[in-house]
């Protein structure tokens, strides 16, 4: 048992408060089914990094359950966007909760802040069971004007390691 807590750095309130926000409103947009407004949250170079190991570094060397660049993201919208999806025919429906987020700044990704947070996220499907996921998110975040953009947002799963039935939609 750890004998000392370790602070997070210090940020101004209102700061992290409006990181936190941001993410809190991209599970929102996901859960609304909300595709094309969940993409607009990237930078124009902005990854979706789902690793296949929580020991994983660099979505580059390793295989990993998800790893969309720029071009492979937008692909990944325009199928979820499509009416005849098959995998998404009915549409599944989810639900994200997320909490105990710790805010720092980084380098990293070329981020200023990175914001983690742990998550539980359902999926109902009709035709198949319930579907339970949780988690580590971390958002990599560069300041865009008054807004920011997400860099890099990594999905780690704590069951990444085992099979799973087709995976559509975004953690």
């Amino acid at each position: 048992m750890p004998t000392h807590i370790t602070e997070a750095p210090a940020i101004d309130a209102a700061l992290s408060q409006r990181l936190i926000r941001f993410v809190e409103h991209e599970a929102r947009l996901l859960d609304a089914r909300e595709f094309r407004a969940w993409h607009a949250l990237f930078g124009a170079d902005g990854c979706y990094w789902v690793p296949a190991s929580q020991a994983h570094t660099d979505p580059t060397r390793y295989v990993s359950l998800f790893y969309d660049e720029p071009v492979a993201l937008q692909t990944r919208v325009q199928r979820l966007l499509h009416p005849e999806i098959h995998s998404q025919i009915p549409a599944s429906a989810t639900v994200r909760v997320i909490g105990n987020f710790w805010v720092e700044p980084t380098d990293e990704f070329g981020a200023d802040y990175r914001v983690q947070s742990k998550f539980v996220m359902l999926e109902d499907r009709a035709a198949t069971a319930r579907h339970v996921y949780g988690g580590t998110y971390t958002h990599f975040l560069k300041r865009d004007g008054d807004g920011w953009r997400i860099r890099m947002k990594r999905v780690d799963l704590t069951n990444c390691d085992h099979a799973f039935t087709t995976l559509t939609q975004p953690f």
